[in-house]
């Protein structure tokens, strides 16, 4: 009987190690079904705060849940999303990419792609034929636009006469429709949507878009590579599914 308990009592032993050491290879705000992701401010239509949703919330909501977490959002001024997961404050942190700093961090595949492009009145005329040509206008962009748009427009924005980086992205809509600056710099489908609540129309056919950037990839940055891996694979799934191509039919992407 003594032998049998012995057994017992080392084979529990085993099974709990083996538990703690699975656990433990998450981050200290990892429980066994939830996870906190930081977040940049609204964002809509990708990211609408006051309602917790938006289409890249919908999206990365849906593919943890089919890997069985729920998740949180923690909501941080963009260009700050991973500054929580460096202290470990959450598990992983949405829009990032390699430009960013993301040293101790893994990236997972691009979960998303923004089209950013230079947008000015179709009244005021302005004509323009490369990302250099910015440097003679004022301009208006979102956060971190210097970082993420590459060496050629970091130079022409230090040269603008009038160049600004706001986290707020509908101020940065007024600015443009109001006249204050020539161009705003920022994705397609936020200034679709942003112009749209603040006219109450479309005003697609008022202004030019002017395609001078190529699409940028974003990716969710985890400290855990074991939870990245499941979430690319997790990911891969569900955007060949009905649900995915509702969800892109439900936010009317422009592109």
């Amino acid at each position: 009987m003594d032998i049998k308990r012995a057994k017992l009592t080392k084979n529990y032993v085993v099974f709990i190690s083996l538990i703690l050491l699975t656990v433990s290879g998450f981050s200290s705000n990892t429980t066994a079904n939830s996870l906190s992701i930081s977040v940049g401010w609204n964002k809509p239509p990708y990211v609408i705060e006051e309602r917790n949703s938006g289409f890249e919330l919908d999206m990365v909501s849906a593919i943890f849940a089919n890997m069985g977490y729920s998740v949180s959002y923690v909501y941080v001024p963009f260009g700050r999303s991973n500054t929580l997961i460096k202290v470990k404050k959450v598990d992983a942190a949405l829009t990032m990419n390699e430009h960013m700093d993301i040293e101790g961090l893994v990236l997972s595949e691009p979960y998303i792609s923004y089209q950013n492009a230079a947008i000015s009145l179709k009244g005021r005329s302005i004509e323009i034929d490369s990302i250099s040509d910015l440097k003679n206008h004022s301009i208006v962009a979102f956060q971190n636009a210097s970082v993420v748009l590459g060496d050629e427009y970091r130079k022409a924005a230090k040269k603008s006469p009038l160049y600004l980086e706001l986290p707020n992205q509908r101020k940065q809509v007024e600015m443009l429709l109001k006249g204050k600056v020539d161009f705003v710099v920022m994705d397609i489908n936020i200034f679709n949507y942003l112009s749209n609540e603040l006219i109450g129309s479309s005003h697609m056919a008022n202004v030019v878009i002017h395609r001078l950037f190529p699409k940028t990839t974003y990716h969710i940055a985890f400290t855990d590579e074991k939870l990245m891996l499941a979430f690319n694979s997790a990911m891969s799934t569900y955007k060949q599914t009905k649900e995915y191509k509702n969800l892109v039919a439900k936010y009317e992407f422009l592109y």
